[in-house]
């Protein structure tokens, strides 16, 4: 059965309901993760001559590979939550023990497409330091924004990568990747009209100084994982009792949408 995105959210927000307190958390300490060593290649490294910026480049796909991986540990911590099974704040590091190469292949090859498509924006930035200020700021602007159409282009044929990695401990990068080629024929439209909703929410988050991201990361990234699960017929299949588990002291604030 494909269920379209206001079912999908509905089942997302059901599944979140007293439950929010660990997604948080777990955002939180998947922020600080990223955040931390960025900062910290920010403030020691030198971008006044090209081996400077090469440095400076190569260590912060280093740190967003490796932050990928604790992504893909988030993906987990949704997963339980969304099949009623434990779950904890420790499931961020679950990628680290079951074969993180294969993580760190997909996310390799995302981030090499990703790269192709911003370096014609990065470069004359890099190349012409006599640019004006308005000039900087557009190509940042365009870089942006082709940035994010890539990532939401990516995220349609290859989005299910890391939880078919995640459920077949097994399978390959490769594997993964075709499989989620496969898995998205006939449901990138499904899964682009779910991407979209969430805009006016993502301007609300941005009034209010993006705190609401703090809900409203998790409750999109449960309801990435319900899409999962609704392709996979998973929705579908018959399902255990789950067991219980102890309420969070935060609920959803974003209501039915």
């Amino acid at each position: 059965m494909k269920r379209n995105s206001a079912a999908i959210k509905l089942i997302a927000r059901e599944n979140l309901s007293g439950r929010y307190s660990t997604p948080m958390a777990a955002l939180l300490l998947m922020v600080l993760c990223s955040l931390l060593p960025s900062m910290l290649i920010v403030n020691t490294m030198s971008t006044a001559t090209v081996l400077g910026i090469v440095t400076t480049q190569l260590l912060n796909y280093m740190v967003s590979l490796l932050v990928a991986v604790v992504g893909a540990g988030y993906a987990k911590l949704m997963l339980n939550i969304s099949r009623q099974e434990p779950f904890a704040v420790k499931d961020l590091f679950f990628a680290f023990s079951h074969h993180p190469d294969r993580f760190i292949i997909v996310h390799l090859i995302l981030l090499v497409i990703q790269f192709v498509f911003a370096l014609p924006f990065d470069l004359p930035n890099y190349l012409n330091k006599n640019m004006s200020d308005n000039g900087v700021l557009l190509l940042m602007l365009f870089g942006s924004l082709a940035n994010m159409v890539v990532n939401m282009i990516l995220g349609l044929f290859f989005g299910l990568a890391d939880y078919l990695l995640l459920d077949n401990t097994e399978m390959s990068a490769m594997e993964a990747m075709k499989e989620s080629l496969r898995l998205m024929k006939g449901n990138k439209g499904r899964l682009l009209c779910m991407d979209l909703s969430f805009i006016p929410l993502m301007l609300l988050c941005v009034l209010s100084c993006y705190v609401g991201f703090l809900w409203l990361t998790p409750y999109m990234r449960a309801a990435g994982t319900v899409f999962y699960m609704d392709v996979t017929g998973e929705l579908d299949a018959p399902r255990p009792e789950p067991a219980p588990q102890p309420n969070d002291s935060f609920s959803n604030p974003f209501g039915r949408y």
